[in-house]
């Protein structure tokens, strides 16, 4: 039985991590694991990044591990801030700025 679905790489990747009450998070989760065990910053390598993913869990077909990759890259870039927003401000810093 194959996982994959060609139109929505939503419904595989939550078929995937079904197990989980929240598949979506479960999955990016476990997609940040997997960027921070093998160092690689998901939105600066993200081709190589998509092959970590799918060596990690096979089932996973292309499309879908590029969802979950930039579904991944979106969570990296809203942690590195206090308001969530993915902008880092000149409060965010711990610099002066002259």
């Amino acid at each position: 039985m194959s996982l994959t679905n060609d139109n929505n790489p939503r419904v595989e990747v939550t078929m995937i991590f079904a197990g989980y009450e929240d598949p979506m998070a479960a999955a990016v989760e476990w997609a940040q694991s997997i960027a921070t065990s093998r160092r690689i910053d998901p939105r600066k390598n993200q081709v190589v990044f998509i092959r970590e993913l799918r060596r990690a869990e096979p089932s996973l077909s292309l499309k879908s591990a590029v969802y979950l990759a930039q579904m991944t890259a979106r969570a990296y870039r809203t942690e590195g801030n206090t308001d969530g927003t993915g902008i880092k401000s000149l409060l965010d810093t711990d610099r002066n700025i002259p």
